[in-house]
């Protein structure tokens, strides 16, 4: 836990919220979202209130943050990793299972975007991002057009369909707190099969779907 010190330039002041997004993210790796508060993140930096408020005037705004970072790594990852396209639907909905499997906290991060973090962000943060997220994915909707044959609209539909569902799918396969305690008590049985598996059957009956329906 480092002494805070104001930051003077763009580059130190970058460091600061880098800082405040990995003290935010090591809190959400322990409690649910509901528990965290800037209190925590202050304490965990060792910083006063006052002096986390500099950097990010609300919760929603670090983690917004973090969803940015951790999106970032995940599109990444899948670009590197996904096969060259056109290529066999079903090669590439396991790769995309694949990689959509190790990202957890990604994943963790979309399950709250829009119901938690976009609604208590303000209108003028939420334009910054929502820019950021399109150039973010711009890449990945160009593979999936150019895979499916479809319009460039059509292929980003495709994406916020996949990227939707892969966060209830891998919370049904990996429950979590209390969801976990009631399945439990209730005596419900595991989801059948892996969420790779369930997840690449999701990809693969898109894109199929799509590539018959697309309007080029």
């Amino acid at each position: 836990m480092a002494e805070y010190q104001r930051a003077r330039s763009p580059e130190q002041k970058a460091e600061r919220m880098e800082a405040i997004m990995d003290a935010a993210e090591g809190l959400f790796a322990e409690l649910p979202y509901h528990e965290i508060n800037m209190g925590l993140i202050a304490k965990e930096l060792g910083w006063s209130r006052s002096n986390l408020y500099k950097y990010a005037a609300t919760l929603e705004e670090v983690f917004l943050a973090l969803h940015s970072r951790a999106n970032e790594a995940y599109i990444a990852e899948l670009m590197s990793s996904l096969p060259a396209v056109p290529c066999d639907d079903r090669d590439l909905a396991r790769v995309w299972a694949k990689v959509t499997a190790k990202h957890r906290a990604f994943l963790r991060y979309q399950d709250i975007l829009i119901a938690i973090i976009e609604s208590n962000t303000s209108l003028e943060r939420l334009v910054d991002f929502k820019r950021t997220l399109t150039e973010i994915y711009a890449p990945l909707t160009d593979l999936l057009s150019r895979q499916t044959g479809c319009s460039p609209i059509e292929a980003r539909e495709l994406y916020l369909r996949l990227i939707f569902q892969a966060p209830n799918l891998y919370s049904h396969h990996h429950p979590a707190g209390r969801s976990a305690e009631a399945i439990q008590i209730v005596g419900m049985p595991p989801a059948p099969g892996t969420f790779e598996d369930a997840y690449a059957d999701f990809v693969t009956m898109c894109l199929a779907w799509v590539r018959e329906h697309a309007q080029g």
